[in-house]
C-alpha cells in the first residue's frame, strides 16, 4: 500500500467513534412542527457530555428524560454550569417529544424555566407552542 493509502485508512479508522456516536433526531418531533411541557421535579442533573441531561418527575410520577445539548454548549449558550441546577429544584423544559408515545424522552430543548427565582433561558429559533 502506498502512504497515502495508509494515511486514509488511519483517518477512517480513528474516526469511527466519533461518528457512530452521533444519532438522528428523526425519531423526534421537529420543533416548528410540535413541543411539549415538561413540569416537575429535578431528580437529577447530569452536567457532562456528550450531553447534558436532566431527569425530570411530573405531578403524576411520571419520570422524563431531558437530553440537551453538551456541556460546553449549554454553558456558552444557556450559560448553565454544573451549579445551575440541584435535584429537588422545580423546572419546566419545552422541547421536542419522542414520535413513540411511550417514551417519556424530551430533546431539542427550546426553553427551561425554574419558576422561585424566574431563572429562564430560551433558544432565539422559533418553536411550536407546547401541546
Amino acid at each position: 500500500m502506498t502512504r497515502m493509502t495508509l494515511t486514509v485508512v488511519a483517518a477512517v479508522l480513528l474516526s469511527a467513534p466519533a461518528v457512530r456516536g452521533h444519532h438522528s433526531y428523526a425519531g423526534f418531533y421537529d420543533t416548528k412542527e410540535r413541543t411539549v411541557a415538561i413540569e416537575g421535579t429535578l431528580e437529577e442533573f447530569q452536567y457532562a457530555n456528550p450531553h447534558v441531561i436532566m431527569t425530570i418527575r411530573t405531578a403524576d410520577s411520571a419520570l422524563y428524560t431531558v437530553i440537551w445539548q453538551s456541556s460546553m454548549w449549554v454553558s456558552r449558550q444557556a450559560n448553565v454550569s454544573k451549579d445551575t441546577f440541584k435535584p429537588g429544584d422545580r423546572l419546566v423544559v419545552i422541547g421536542s417529544p419522542s414520535r413513540d408515545p411511550r417514551s417519556r424522552e424530551v430533546t431539542q430543548v427550546r426553553e427551561v424555566r425554574r419558576p422561585r427565582d424566574q431563572w429562564i433561558w430560551r433558544t432565539g429559533a422559533p418553536f411550536a407552542a407546547p401541546s
